[in-house]
């Protein structure tokens, strides 16, 4: 799969945002001479345009854009939210489709290379509209195939994707992707460690800075400070380790804030947090879909789940999200399992040929 090799080493360009291979024009024939276009002479060129056909003016070159500085991890991950915000909202794409913004800085945050910071900022700062647009779709590709149970529940990310005239959108989608470069967003996510990459919640900044006063009321949505989370995490679990294989559940836990800083207390008692279950749940499909990009990038370990439904009328949703997670995961195996079967009978089709060649 092509998307795969977006784990090739860092040092070489990844396919993710790899060029578009350009079909070369058709040479034309010797002796062909162009002919004057004169309408009243020539019937079958009566309505044809006479001058001449316009060529596509070539995207300008791009430079790698310089972050700022970030300070402090937390205010540094609100201002990316809320320069991410009034980029949007500029773009003239403001005021709905805040999933697109909200899409953007989670593949850029889930780019799986991590500890080339610079490298991927050119590459990415640099791309083509074209290139930009392909590099999130195989992004999201690569943690489908990785993850395919928090993939699933990225869904609400993905769709803009695959719509029908999404390259209209370039120009907002390249505003929105160089402002969260520019306020640090790989200098938070692509650390190596994932210990350094849960010092803030960029989902929770970037959502909450979107959506409007009267909508997170509608919802009843009010992100935890992390200061409060922390403290919440420190008195809950205190310095006596949890047992190993314990599990952790928030029925309304938004993008997970109180996830990140019960991880970071974990890290703190030197504990890994992946050795531990983590069940979360949001009535609001961003966040749930926001939740599932933190569990990647704060290194949650594989117990992870997350469900999006009322956890008061519902009651059983983190039950159905590990029965769903289950199916999920056996599903992409089968599909894997079926790629790998037809490469390999592709593969035994051209050797068949070659040795019917040397015959």
């Amino acid at each position: 799969m092509d998307q795969l090799d977006l784990f090739a080493a860092a040092e070489e360009v990844p396919a993710t945002f790899a060029a578009r291979p350009a079909r070369p024009p058709a040479p034309r024939p010797a002796t062909e001479t162009p002919r004057p276009v004169v309408a009243a002479a020539v019937p079958d060129a009566l309505f044809a345009d006479p001058r001449p056909e316009p060529v596509a003016a070539p995207e300008p070159a791009r430079r790698t854009i310089r972050p700022i500085l970030l300070g402090n991890p937390r205010e540094a991950g609100q201002r990316l939210g809320e320069a991410v915000a009034e980029a949007w909202h500029a773009s003239n794409w403001g005021g709905y489709r805040m999933d697109i913004p909200v899409s953007i800085v989670a593949a850029l945050a889930l780019f799986p290379i991590k500890g080339h910071t610079e490298v991927v900022t050119r590459i990415i700062s640099t791309a083509t509209d074209w290139q930009l647009l392909q590099g999130y779709r195989e992004i999201y590709a690569a943690t489908w195939s990785r993850r395919p149970d928090l993939g699933a529940r990225m869904a609400p990310l993905m769709g803009w994707l695959t719509e029908d005239g999404v390259e209209e959108k370039a120009y907002a989608v390249r505003r929105v992707t160089e402002t969260a470069l520019r306020y640090g967003i790989l200098q938070m996510t692509g650390d190596p460690d994932p210990g350094n990459r849960a010092d803030t919640d960029l989902m929770s900044w970037t959502i909450t800075s979107l959506r409007s006063h009267g909508a997170r009321q509608g919802l009843g949505e009010y992100h935890t400070p992390p200061e409060l989370c922390d403290m919440m995490a420190r008195t809950t679990v205190g310095d006596e380790p949890p047992k190993k294989g314990s599990w952790f559940h928030e029925p309304a836990g938004g993008s997970g804030g109180m996830f990140r800083a019960l991880a970071q207390h974990l890290r703190h008692l030197r504990l890994d947090p992946a050795d531990y279950g983590w069940a979360i749940n949001d009535i609001d499909p961003l966040a749930a879909a926001g939740a599932a990009v933190n569990a990647i990038v704060w290194g949650l370990g594989q117990n992870v789940v997350v469900s999006c439904g009322d956890a008061l009328r519902q009651g059983d949703v983190i039950d159905q999200a590990i029965r769903e997670r289950a199916a999920l995961i056996e599903e992409r195996n089968e599909i894997v399992s079926r790629i790998a079967v037809a490469e390999a009978f592709e593969q035994a089709i051209r050797l068949a040929d070659s040795l019917l060649a040397r015959a």
